[in-house]
This record gives C-alpha cells, sequence and structure tokens, in this order.
C-alpha cells in the first residue's frame, strides 16, 4: 500500500479572514470605488465563506472563491448604486482610490473615471476594472466574472471604446 500524506487542514473562518481579508478589501474597493461600501462587502464575502463551509487549503482555489464571491456580491452592490443614482439618492465615489501622496490632478483623473464607470453597464465595469486595474489576465476576468471568454474579451472592449469616446468628447 503507497504511503499517502493527508491533505493540510482547512484554514478556520478566523485564520481565512486573517489571510485574505485584505486582498478582499482591497479588489472590492477597486471593484466599487467607495470606501463606505468595502467593510459590508468584505463581511458579506467572508459570510459567504463561513454558510458555504469552505474547506479548500489550496491558497489559489481560496483566492479564486474569494475573488468570485466579492465580484458577484460587489456586483448587487453596484446595481442597487445604480438603482439609488436613479432615484437622486447616490454620493460621490471615493477620492481615496489613490496611495495618500497621489498628486491632485491624478486623485482628479481617478474620480472623473469612476464616475464615468458609474454609468456604464455593472457587468461590462467588473470586467475592465479586473483587467485593467487589477491587471487580471483575461481567462481569470472570465472564470471570475462567470462568462466565457469571448464575453470577457466584448466587455472589456465595450468599456474601452466608451472612455475612449469619452476622452474625445471632452
Amino acid at each position: 500500500m503507497p504511503l499517502r500524506l493527508a491533505d493540510p487542514p482547512a484554514p478556520s473562518a478566523d485564520a481565512l479572514y486573517r489571510q485574505y481579508a485584505r486582498y478582499v478589501a482591497r479588489l472590492a474597493f477597486r471593484l466599487v470605488g467607495r470606501d463606505g461600501d468595502v467593510d459590508d462587502l468584505v463581511q458579506d464575502v467572508f459570510l459567504a465563506a463561513t454558510t458555504a463551509k469552505v474547506t479548500s487549503a489550496n491558497e489559489h482555489e481560496l483566492k479564486g472563491w474569494l475573488s468570485t464571491v466579492t465580484v458577484r456580491l460587489a456586483s448587487k452592490r453596484l446595481r442597487r448604486r445604480r438603482l439609488a443614482r436613479f432615484f437622486g439618492f447616490d454620493d460621490a465615489p471615493d477620492e481615496r482610490l489613490l496611495s495618500p501622496g497621489a498628486s491632485p490632478e491624478m486623485v482628479t483623473l481617478v474620480a472623473q473615471l469612476y464616475r464615468r464607470l458609474d454609468s456604464l453597464p455593472t457587468a461590462e465595469r467588473l470586467a475592465w476594472t479586473l483587467r485593467h486595474v487589477e491587471n487580471e489576465p483575461l481567462e481569470e476576468v472570465a472564470r471570475v466574472c462567470g462568462c466565457s471568454l469571448a464575453t470577457a474579451k466584448r466587455r472589456i472592449a465595450a468599456v474601452q471604446a466608451a472612455l475612449t469616446e469619452t476622452d474625445h468628447e471632452a
């Protein structure tokens, strides 16, 4: 009988949170563009992890699962925000998306970018943000967004075209 090593134990909810909370918070902040939404989103992601009883000890699988859940919950939050904006209850993007040493011009450009992204369809915005802000490979963007590679490319291209069109109008 061959000797088989036991799988490493799955991390506890507390250990999972300690190890991945910063990653989830950074991703959530960049996806939703508002600091006020991040804490609730992070809590919802780890509540989902606890509820789903995530058991994988593989870091790549855990991170992938957490990023997928983060994107899905961010999508819901962005859709709710769009509805609130329709009724006039929305606030401006958070200007803390950059490091504290960012120039005022850069802060203004990033705030303008997120205002433009707020006007675009949620699925397209998320795909573009994952690709161009998070620098995720196209295959990972498609996986996390739950779409085909062709659809992910189409969504990213649509946002790029909208941003380019807006630049030409300005």
